[in-house]
């Protein structure tokens, strides 16, 4: 028998019975709390969902109330949920159940249909019992008080139901804009839209439940839709549940039109819908981390005859089981349908701005340098890298350093991607330790000028042999006593050869050629972490340096990381030109590019018609972005001081200002900078910004929104270094559309 359905405006409006007992998540804001009748207050999460937290639940609400009749009622997400749901059908052989779900998750998936589930050890729902609830309650005030994130994630539930169902809500997501206030704006103003959907979502998920309670006709199987590889996701950390399984759609999308005639547009249409709800993910794509997804997935109790059962998409409302995709299928897939997330076109316009202060990633330049000293140093070194997932460069930098950290002497192969601080200063490391250490790049990182750090390397002592995709690196075995190397053309250099203190050696850095560093300042940010753990620095000469280890290098400590300077560079140029638009959280204020904001205030204050100097030899990454916002004030500017930006991830300085020149505005690349007339002009309706890839001309494309689209090219480059850019501007008032391209079949 199915539950009864009621939606209520606030819990106040809710009658309990007098013989309830509740269960509610300790996480719940008080005010949600203190409506609740003397509830049992518990952690959730996973580690609710165990035998032993089972048996201290039910001496718990056996101390409450021991006698019939009973109703328990569980007051939280789907952890809870499926907790109290098994305790509710063993404690005396069955009690009455309610849900009182309090995630958009559990409001339009787990709360219905009653499935309970217990895990044995790291083995999700391996215990479990069908048993279901007499009432389910939808509170709206619950609803309203959700976090973005937590809507999201519920989107992602609901989407899967419309896509099974073949909803009438489906053409609500079909418009951008009406899918963007559906997960971002205010619940009062998503309004009937956001109901139809929750109702659609529930409806389809209890007629399913009803055809087949017990999921013995397969039908039920249907609900599986995304989870087949989602659940391989989530099991590396980094995704929950609702992301994880925007993944899994996404690749069920591709591998619907790949092998079960779903047509392209359908696909591309699935894809689109998606879009807001995938985050990158948070791993690489290298053969340990196949061989942990392969062994997940291939551990999927759904199976028929020994087979994986994968459930496919002929069409919205056409769902196929398919034994056909084995874990290795959906890693292919996988890994292609992210590429093509990744190198997606973009089209955005400026919506009404709603308020919302954006989240930045975290300091990526000091996240970087922490985990060199993290691999080195012999005391404990934590720090935490952030609630997101983090920036390409910290994330393969970390990963790549760890390992170097793990074994001295093991052979490595490690992948550093594009990112060219992380990838010098492993090759530095790997040149501090004995073993054999493969370095992989991708292309663009490898076409970098790398040669000053090389020769330094290999004249304190390292073999360092270039490949095709990188260097093999065999470091030295005693470490020398001084190192020595050109400061031109980045400072980088430097800063590898300056962390190498942090495993406790005494030594001299030299540096060589004209002039102190380029961006000095990043090389002070390096001074600064190897202190902060305990390294001396004592200067000998203007250009030599003693690094030795302080009396503090032995003992743990903790580094905190501030949220990145450089990503909010964007959004206070996007203030600049629209006040209506919150400035950025704070961030790092010793960092070079905090120096943004003060810069942006200048050029709007300046006087119209006259030229204003910019001088960013210390902070030449502020280029781009300044420049978009000079062409659009009625103002000169003559940036300088940022020649080395024609030898980062594009040729940057003549890169943005062709792709400038193709949305309508001008620039003018001089030897080290930009020069932009006094002339104020919006960038052309319906153009096209070309980022080449480049994570940094692509946040300076989001200072050129306005009130026509503008469309953006490899638009997911920007996970390099800010993961969620594009999700922070949807929530504050920028429209998105994605446009996937998916592969022609023969």
């Amino acid at each position: 028998m199915l539950p009864s359905l009621d939606v209520v405006p606030t819990l106040r409006d809710l009658s309990f019975p007098d013989h309830c007992v509740v269960l509610a998540d300790a996480n719940l804001p008080s005010a949600v709390l203190a409506h609740l009748p003397e509830p049992i207050v518990v952690e959730a999460g996973e580690g609710l969902k165990s035998l032993s937290r089972l048996g201290e639940l039910a001496e718990a609400v056996l101390a409450r109330r021991a006698t019939r009749p009973m109703v328990l009622v569980g007051v939280g997400g789907g952890s809870l949920g499926d907790a109290v749901g098994f305790l509710a059908s063993v404690l005396w052989r069955g009690v009455e159940l309610w849900h009182v779900p309090t995630t958009l998750l559990a409001m339009v998936d787990s709360a219905h249909g009653g499935k309970t589930a217990l895990n044995l050890g790291e083995r999700k729902n391996q215990l479990g019992s069908f048993y279901m609830a007499s009432r389910v309650v939808i509170c709206r005030e619950l609803l309203a008080s959700l976090p973005l994130d937590e809507r999201e994630a519920g989107m992602v539930e609901a989407l899967k139901a419309l896509w099974l169902d073949g909803a009438p809500a489906l053409a609500h997501v079909d418009d951008p804009a009406t899918l963007q206030k559906l997960l971002a704006a205010p619940v009062s103003e998503a309004g009937p839209m956001l109901d139809e959907v929750i109702e659609q979502a529930i409806a389809l998920k209890l007629r399913i439940v009803s055809e087949d309670p017990r999921e013995e006709r397969g039908i039920r199987t249907f609900l599986n839709l995304g989870h087949t590889a989602g659940h391989g996701i989530e099991a590396f950390g980094g995704l929950g549940h609702g992301p994880a399984v925007a993944w899994g759609m996404a690749a069920c999308a591709l591998l619907s039109y790949r092998d079960l005639g779903l047509e392209r547009a359908q696909a591309t249409r699935l894809l689109t819908h998606l879009d807001p709800l995938l985050r990158p993910l948070p791993f690489s794509f290298d053969d340990a981390t196949r061989a942990r997804f392969v062994a997940k997935v291939g551990a999927d109790k759904k199976r028929r005859d020994g087979r994986l059962i994968s459930i496919g998409l002929r069409g919205p409302g056409l769902p196929e089981l398919t034994t056909a995709w084995e874990a290795e299928r959906w890693w292919e897939a996988l890994i292609e349908v992210h590429e093509i997330w990744r190198t997606r076109d973009l089209t955005i316009w400026r919506g009404a701005p709603t308020g919302h202060t954006p989240r930045l990633p975290v300091d990526k330049s000091r996240a970087q340098r922490f985990a060199v000293i993290k691999a080195l140093r012999q005391a404990p070194v934590n720090f935490d890298t952030g609630d997101e997932t983090p920036p390409d460069d910290v994330r393969l930098t970390s990963a790549a350093l760890e390992a170097m950290g793990q074994d001295p002497h093991a052979e490595l192969d490690l992948y550093l991607g594009e990112g060219a601080t992380g990838g010098r200063f492993a090759l530095a490391a790997a040149a501090a330790r004995p073993g054999r250490t493969r370095l992989r790049f991708a292309p663009g990182l490898v076409r970098r000028p790398h040669q000053p750090l090389i020769d330094a390397l290999v004249e304190g002592g390292a073999s360092i042999q270039p490949t095709d995709d990188g260097f093999e690196v065999r470091g030295w075995q005693t470490h020398p006593e001084r190192l020595r190397v050109a400061a031109a053309p980045s400072s980088q250099y430097g800063s590898a050869l300056a962390l190498l203190a942090a495993a406790g050696h005494t030594f001299v850095l030299e540096r060589t050629g004209p002039g102190p560093w380029p961006s000095q300042t990043y090389f002070e940010l390096t001074e600064v972490a190897l202190r902060q753990v305990g390294v001396q620095i004592d200067a000998l000469s203007p250009t030599e340096l003693r690094l030795s280890p302080g009396p503090t290098l032995g003992e743990p400590v903790r580094l905190e990381l501030e949220r990145d300077a450089s990503a909010a560079v964007v959004w206070h140029a996007l203030h600049a030109l629209f006040p209506g638009f919150s400035p950025p959280e704070p961030a790092g204020e010793d960092h070079p590019d905090a120096r943004f904001a003060s810069l942006a205030r200048t050029l709007k204050n300046h006087r119209a018609g006259e030229v204003l100097e910019v001088d960013l030899s210390d902070a030449p990454d502020l280029a781009p972005v300044l420049a978009a916002l000079a062409a659009r004030q009625p103002v000169g500017v003559r940036i300088r001081g940022a020649a080395h930006l024609r030898h980062k991830e594009s040729n940057r300085i003549d890169a943005l200002a062709r792709s400038m020149a193709e949305v309508g505005l001008t620039i003018v690349p001089t030897d080290d900078g930009f020069e932009v007339e006094a002339l104020a002009h919006q960038p052309a309706p319906n153009a096209r910004f070309e980022t080449y890839g480049d994570h940094r001309l692509a946040m300076c494309a989001l200072a050129l929104a306005h009130e026509t689209p503008l469309t953006l090219s490899r638009a997911g480059c920007v996970t390099k270094s800010y993961p969620g850019l594009w999700r922070q501007a949807r929530r504050a008032g920028i429209i998105t559309q994605a446009h996937m391209s998916l592969p022609t079949l023969d």
